[in-house]
Parts: structure tokens; C-alpha cells; sequence
């Protein structure tokens, strides 16, 4: 790396390796299995095994051995582990294993913790190159200070902590993404005979579009909706009509795609590896025992026939641009804020060729998760924000040409303090339980994605996920609850619940059939002159109950907002007064602190 600005080495330098030894040193002596409670769950779970099984078996075939090699460290076992299974009735991995590839030889070395440590590469990695980009204009205190608030003033920095590809995703795509842009921005802010080592001559030369080209075919392979990274820089060179290196960045691009489908199709006999029999496995898993088969147990789970059954009509687009930056689960504006920034800045800047090819990349890269993943763009129901997005987020982080000032970085960390802090403090944790900051202010005022239902954070939560409001009498087609916060009771009476105290309890009613009107019989505890408000949609309703009385709301509903066959409505219900009866009524051993009881009466269309 060159030296800075004032002639002495460079400290932004010193600052990366301090930063790396401290990670690396994290990472191979934390006791992985205790912070994760002996449990991994879905992805985590199926990449942890995967890459086991190439790190020591050399092969993507889920067997006997592999699961026996996964409770020696995670005693829960793999649950909600992917697999499928092929004609020969061979059992194999039903992910990506670019990820488990790389990942592989530091898991060899050092177990568990390899991934961890892998990760810390990953990270001397990306500090590098983000260093040596905005060195080329800024001082070194303030490059490395955006550079570190871009990690880890964000959600980024957390998936560090992840037994998954969103690192490895986001680091190869910056990798890529630098490689073309490096040459570009040299040339605009120093002279043609500026002096450069080895490395600089690299990159300013043609072979770094080829490498990066390469990679991008690995970041394709990981996850699909990165071949939007090929376009910019096939675009670029016919923009400058560099027939040879167009062609060049296509061939190379294309056999590395090739290389790594044709592996899978050869190793498991199908090139998709989330196609075919594939399914998912909680509690018993294939192989375990005898009568333990991959036909018996485990939970469908194909990618065939996906866009028949998950696309949904065009309007439902705009509601999720809306929710994709602003919504309170998956929102960039409160997760990645330097992300929202970057673009900010691009506008207010100079507008170059290449911003405008990395605009129209990260824009159709946002476009391919919101139109193909219309019910999931985020990543799934225990996802942290938005992790597809580490796929998009590193061209933000090129997209300004203006340079970065303090009085961003701080405003970063503003940012960060109001909305994300309780999340960078306890990153283990607030990974385990990934709506545990969104049910408290101020993401309880935020707008709540109502596209997003059924992958909700909170669905983690097994007495707040799909809790049936008849389960003595159930209709034919289902009516639901997902609460969105704590402030209820665990159900314990038959056709009923207890909110929690004088807390607001939100939840999403979920029918499959349309409504003319919602019932609420209510319960007061036993206070007295108890005000209880009711709210479903932007309707408001008041009643004023004396101990132990009840009453009853109702409200005329439309449609509420209708997905395909599901309608959803937005409810609150809130007592003024919260009560413990065990403490004001000798007589009750009742001491949950209650609200109000509220049973649900349903008027069909």
C-alpha cells in the first residue's frame, strides 16, 4: 500500500491489521458452540455440515457419518437442515456449496471456529481494498473512518458472526466490484504517469475485469441474483468499444459459471441444487436410525414450479420498494444507512458513466429479490434485516464520487446509536432472537411490511407464530395470529388471550377467506374504571370496563391487505391499567401481570 498524504507510512495500514489480529484472534478462541447455545438452525445449519462434509469427507453427499461429526459440536443437531435426493437415492446438500468451499480448509484446521476465522480473511480483505479505494482521494483518518462505519455502523458487521455465506457473498462482491472500479476512479484523480507498485499495475491492467469476472461467476453460482454484476463491466468495455476485453469478460464469466454448475450436475446428477426432491428435516433427520428415511420424515421444500406458486401481481412491486428501504423489518434506511447515504451522495455529486452502471446494477439487483421473492426478499423468517441485501450493499459503497466527510461519519453513527445500536452490542444474541430490537421504540412506530407476513422475525417465536384464535372448533381454512411483540400471554385458555399489563399488543389477524367484521369480547382484569382500546387498521374503537367486566368491540372490515388467497388486518389492543391479581386479591394464584382478555368473533363476507 502507499504511503499517505503526509509522506509517513501508511497508519491506515497498521490500523486494518490491528483490526484483523483482534477478529482473528476472536475467532479462534471464542467457544462457538456455547455463544450459539449448542443450537444452529436452517442455513447455519446445513452449511456448517456441508462444509464439514467437503473439509473431512471430500464429497456433497449427506451421510450417517456427517450427522454423527455435527453433534460432537451443535447438540441440538442440524435442525432445519435442506437435502435432497436423487435418482440413485443418494442423499446430497441442497445448497450452494461455493461458500463450503472456501470455507472448508480453515474448518480442517480449526474446527468450528475455521469459519470464524475465515471470515477474519475475509475481512483483511475487504478493509484492504476499501482502503485503497478511498485512499486514492481522502485522507487516511477519514478513509478508514468511513470504511469501519460502512461495516460496522451497519448490519453487515454482524454477519461476520454467521455460520453462512452472507460474508463470504458480500465480500466477493466487493472484491468484484473494486476490481472494475479501481482503474476507473485512479484515472479521474491522479495523473497517467502517477507512480504505482506491482499491485497498481495489476489492477489498472485488463487482467483484474478478467479476475473479476471470475469471481463473479463464483458469486453467481452462490447466490443467482449476482449476475447482475456482470453487466457494468461488460457494458463498460462496449460503452469504450473494447471488443476484445468484452468478449474476454463474457468467455471468462461464462466458463467459470459452467465449471462450478457442471461440478454440481456431475457430483449429484441435477445442475440445480435447490431442484428435485428437496425437502426440510426438524427434530429427526434422515439416517439417524433405520426406519429414519428421507421419504418418511422432513417437510417439501423444492424450488420447482417456484414462480407458478410464489410470484404475485405486479402492484404488490411498489408496496415493496416501499417496505425494502422504510419497512421495519427489512428496511435499509435504519439497517445499512450508509447504503442510503452512498445514494444520496451519488445525486448530490458528480455523476460519472460508471455510477450510473453500478446504479442500474444495485437497481436490478433490488428489483430481481422484490419481483421473484415477492414474500421474502429479506432472507427468511430468522433472518437480521435484510441479509440478501449484503448481495447489493458493497455498490453503494462505490457508488459516490463526492468525497466522504467527519460529518457523514458521525451521522452514520447517529444513525446507528437511534436505530441499530441494541444489535451491534450483542450481535450473538440479537442474531439468536432477530425481532428482539424491533418490538420496542422506535421500530414499533416504523412501517411494518405487510407483504412480509409469514417471514416475519417474530415468527421465531414458536407462541407468537401462526397461534390458531378456535382451536376447538378450527375452520376449514385456518384463522391466525402472528404477534409482533412480547405483550401477550402465552395462550393457555381454550378461545382466548391475556395482553401483557398496560402494554400495546400488535398482532396480524390472518384469514383465508375475506371479512365484513371483526368481533373482540373483552375481559377487564381487576382494576377498576379500566380504559381498553382497540385499534384494527386506522380504526379506533374505546370502552371503559370495571374489574372483571366484559364488553364487546366490533368493527366492519373490507379485505384488509389481501396476498393471493390470505388476508391480512392489522390489529392493537391496549388496557390502560395493567393488574397482578396474586398481589391484590388474596384469594387468586394468578400472578401473570394482565391486561385485558380478548376473544375474537369473525363475520365472514
Amino acid at each position: 500500500m502507499e504511503k499517505g498524504k503526509t509522506g509517513k507510512p501508511n497508519v491506515v495500514l497498521a490500523w486494518i491489521f490491528l483490526v484483523f489480529f483482534f477478529s482473528l484472534g476472536f475467532s479462534l478462541f471464542v467457544n462457538l458452540p456455547a455463544v450459539h447455545k449448542n443450537f444452529l438452525f436452517a442455513d447455519q445449519a446445513v452449511y456448517y455440515a456441508l462444509t464439514q462434509s467437503i473439509a473431512f469427507d471430500g464429497d456433497l453427499e449427506y451421510t450417517k457419518k456427517d450427522l454423527v461429526r455435527y453433534y460432537h459440536d451443535f447438540a441440538a443437531g442440524p435442525q432445519g437442515i435442506f437435502l435432497k435426493k436423487v435418482k440413485s437415492g443418494r442423499i446430497y446438500y441442497a445448497k450452494s456449496w461455493a461458500y463450503s468451499l472456501f470455507a472448508a480448509p480453515f474448518v480442517r484446521v480449526f474446527g468450528a471456529n475455521g469459519f470464524l476465522v475465515f471470515h477474519s480473511f475475509l475481512l483483511l480483505l475487504v478493509l484492504i481494498l476499501g482502503s485503497a479505494f478511498l485512499g486514492l482521494d481522502t485522507g487516511p483518518p477519514l478513509s478508514l473512518a468511513v470504511l469501519l462505519s460502512f461495516l460496522f455502523a451497519s448490519v453487515a458487521g454482524v454477519y461476520f458472526f454467521w455460520i453462512s455465506p452472507d460474508f463470504f457473498n458480500f465480500s466477493l462482491v466487493f472484491a468484484i466490484v473494486f476490481l472494475w472500479v479501481y482503474k476507473i476512479k485512479r484515472h479521474e484523480v491522479l495523473p497517467e504517469d502517477a507512480a504505482g507498485g506491482k499491485a497498481a499495475s495489476f489492477l489498472l491492467s485488463p487482467a483484474s475485469d478478467y479476475l473479476a469476472a471470475g469471481l463473479a461467476g463464483i458469486a453467481v453460482f452462490s447466490k443467482p441474483p449476482n449476475i447482475v454484476l456482470i453487466g457494468p463491466m461488460v457494458l463498460s468495455a462496449l460503452i469504450q468499444k473494447q471488443w476484445r476485453r468484452t468478449s474476454a469478460v463474457g468467455l471468462v464469466f461464462i466458463l467459470t459459471l459452467s465449471f462450478f454448475f457442471g461440478a454440481n450436475a456431475l457430483v449429484t446428477s441435477d445442475w440445480n441444487y435447490q431442484g428435485g426432491e428437496r425437502k426440510s428435516f426438524i427434530g429427526t433427520f434422515p439416517l439417524e436410525r433405520s426406519e429414519a428415511t428421507f421419504d418418511s420424515l422432513g417437510h417439501v421444500m423444492t424450488s420447482e414450479n417456484y414462480f407458478q406458486r410464489f410470484l404475485l401481481p405486479p402492484k404488490f412491486i411498489f408496496y415493496n420498494i416501499f417496505y425494502y428501504f422504510f419497512g421495519r423489518f427489512t428496511g435499509v434506511a435504519w439497517y445499512f444507512f450508509p447504503a442510503l447515504l452512498g445514494l444520496i451522495l451519488f445525486f448530490a455529486g458528480r455523476r460519472r458513466p460508471a455510477g450510473w452502471l453500478l446504479l442500474a446494477a444495485l437497481a436490478g439487483g433490488i428489483l430481481i429479490y422484490i419481483v421473484l421473492m415477492p414474500d421474502n426478499y429479506g432472507g427468511g423468517g430468522g433472518t437480521l434485516a435484510n441479509r440478501y441485501f449484503l448481495n447489493i450493499y458493497p455498490l453503494f459503497f462505490f457508488l459516490p464520487r463526492t468525497k466522504w466527510s467527519w460529518r457523514q461519519v458521525a451521522l452514520i453513527w447517529m444513525m446507528a446509536a437511534v436505530f441499530i445500536s441494541p444489535i451491534l452490542v450483542n450481535p450473538f444474541e440479537s442474531s439468536a432472537q432477530p425481532a428482539m430490537h424491533a418490538k420496542r421504540l422506535p421500530f414499533k412506530i416504523l412501517p411494518l411490511e405487510m407483504t412480509q407476513v409469514n417471514n416475519f422475525p417474530t415468527n421465531t417465536n414458536p407462541d407468537a407464530f401462526r397461534v390458531h384464535i378456535w382451536p376447538d372448533k378450527p375452520h376449514p381454512h385456518g384463522e391466525f395470529i402472528h404477534f409482533l411483540d412480547d405483550n401477550f400471554h402465552r395462550k393457555l385458555e381454550p378461545n382466548g388471550i391475556w395482553t401483557r399489563g398496560d402494554r400495546t399488543c400488535e398482532f396480524i389477524l390472518k384469514t383465508y377467506y375475506p371479512l365484513r367484521e371483526i368481533g373482540f369480547r373483552l375481559l377487564n382484569n381487576p382494576r377498576a374504571n379500566n380504559q381498553i382500546t382497540v385499534r384494527v387498521g386506522r380504526k379506533r374503537q374505546k370502552i371503559v370496563l370495571q374489574p372483571r367486566q366484559r364488553g364487546e368491540l366490533r368493527f366492519a372490515v373490507g379485505n384488509g391487505f389481501q396476498i393471493q388467497s390470505r388476508y391480512h388486518y392489522r390489529v392493537k389492543i391496549k388496557a390502560a391499567k395493567g393488574s397482578i391479581p396474586y398481589y391484590e386479591d388474596p384469594s387468586s394464584l394468578e400472578r401473570r401481570e394482565l391486561g385485558v382478555f380478548f376473544e375474537i368473533d369473525l363475520v365472514p363476507r
